[in-house]
């Protein structure tokens, strides 16, 4: 079966041989197909080679961070795929494809406006990208640091929509206290990113830093698997209850928006 499966027909292009080229081919049928995992089989049938030949491709591209493997041995794209598409492409920058989104949140609410982004491997999230509220009130998000998704709307929006064996990961593994607000009891947590999966967004109220209120909304990327956030910060003396409804809107509309572009459906 290894020696029919990965035979070229005759008159074929020279790069259906070559490793590179299959990992490319893998890589477009992941973004393409338009599902979050992949079976080792599929793959390898739809690019024409054995499960092992494609196994050995994958297992390759996922040293170099471009695919990760689930708990069931399946594949989905890895964030180092990600990563380098967002920062090597510099026609579709992330601060070009969001800043105006963020600016347009911050005119509209009045509030600092945040994106944040996903890491996979980490398991955690990192603010990308922030436009501040003019008011001299204001909570400044810290960007470039790796913060944790179980503390705050910025974190929940996402690991609400993680897969379900990494969220239980999460979920049941260690969570640091870091305000007397910070939700740690596993069952509560749990009910709680389900509530946030019916509502599509998340609130908080000094979860991550006392006196700050989030709201944020999860921004989804190839294969409808989440990428990171869209949110507004608040101080907790400027939060006025009456607009929970109109500011949850916002963000929700800004993460449709950034959904559309960075799966492609919608140029900045």
């Amino acid at each position: 079966m290894e020696s029919q499966a990965t035979e070229v027909t005759a008159g074929a292009p020279d790069r259906q041989r070559h490793p590179l080229a299959r990992g490319v081919e893998i890589l477009t049928l992941m973004v393409d197909g338009g599902k979050q995992v992949y079976g080792v089989r599929d793959l390898g049938t739809r690019i024409g080679v054995s499960a092992s030949t494609a196994h050995r491709l994958l297992s390759d591209l996922e040293e170099l961070g471009m695919v990760a493997r689930t708990p069931t041995g399946s594949y989905r794209l890895g964030m180092e795929f990600l990563r380098l598409a967002w920062t090597t492409n510099t026609r579709f920058p992330i601060r070009e494809a969001a800043n105006d989104v963020l600016a347009d949140v911050t005119e509209r609410s009045g509030e600092s406006a945040f994106f944040a982004v996903y890491n996979d491997q980490r398991r955690q999230m990192m603010f990308a990208l922030s436009v501040e509220s003019p008011h001299p009130l204001r909570y400044t998000v810290p960007q470039g640091v790796w913060l944790p998704l179980h503390a705050g709307a910025s974190g929940l929006a996402i690991l609400a929509f993680l897969p379900t064996e990494v969220q239980d990961a999460i979920v049941h593994g260690s969570l640091d206290v870091l305000t007397n607000r910070t939700l740690v009891d596993p069952d509560k947590l749990a009910e709680r990113l389900a509530q946030i999966r019916r509502d599509g967004y998340a609130i908080s109220h000094g979860e991550r830093i006392d006196g700050a209120i989030a709201i944020a909304a999860p921004v989804m990327g190839p294969a409808d698997a989440v990428i990171g956030d869209v949110g507004i910060t608040i101080p907790e003396t400027r939060f006025n209850a009456t607009t929970t409804a109109d500011f949850t809107e916002l963000v929700k509309q800004a993460a449709q928006v950034l959904t559309r572009r960075f799966t492609g459906a919608e140029k900045p």
